[in-house]
């Protein structure tokens, strides 16, 4: 019975997504999107440094982050999200709905969810978000999955760029480090 369940909820997300897909930055369609789904539902969960809990159910980070892990090399296609090709939201949002957690459908509306995370409490399963091609905006635009934290607190994050999907750390590329704005885990909690 739980797995029916999941399988409708999963079947109604899907098709809000398909109805309302927005791209990285129409904030218009977003509150649109987030005004007709349950949003209780994107906001039932936490997480440790093992599991996210979603519907009494741990996921583990681990896979969440290995299966994510098998989509590098993946073509950049603006508003994608299916293997053929993503944009930055569309991947970070394909990787959850595969363990039958929803999130909104733009970088901008995922930075609502959850709550805040210090660039130095960062854990793998976080979300981070990035400034969009400007590095003088103050606007999301981009949003990338941490998949490992080194013992310096170094970030390492997969993320739908351009030039496909790939790993990235934080320290070593100046174009996402000059660009951080702010990390986001999935809780239970309203957003701040």
């Amino acid at each position: 019975m739980k797995y029916i369940w999941l399988i409708v909820i999963v079947f109604i997300s899907t098709a809000g997504l398909a109805q309302h897909a927005a791209p990285c930055n129409d904030s218009t369609t977003v509150l649109a999107y987030l005004n007709q789904i349950d949003t209780t539902q994107l906001l039932d969960y936490t997480t440790d440094t093992e599991c996210l809990y979603f519907g009494g159910q741990c996921i583990e980070i681990d896979s969440l982050i290995g299966f994510s892990k098998k989509f590098i090399g993946t073509p950049y296609r603006s508003g994608g999200r299916s293997p053929k090709g993503f944009d930055c939201s569309g991947f970070v949002g394909y990787v959850f709905m595969h363990f039958g957690i929803v999130l909104p459908p733009s970088s901008r509306s995922q930075a609502l969810i959850g709550h805040k995370v210090e660039k130095d409490s960062i854990q793998k399963g976080d979300l981070v978000f990035f400034k969009g091609r400007s590095s003088k905006s103050n606007s999301i635009g981009h949003v990338a999955l941490v998949v490992a934290v080194s013992d310096t607190n170094d970030i390492q994050f997969i993320h739908s760029t351009r030039h496909g999907l790939r790993l990235d750390w934080l320290s070593t590329e100046p174009y996402y480090k000059k660009r951080f704005m702010a990390s986001r885990r999935l809780t239970p909690e309203t957003p701040k």
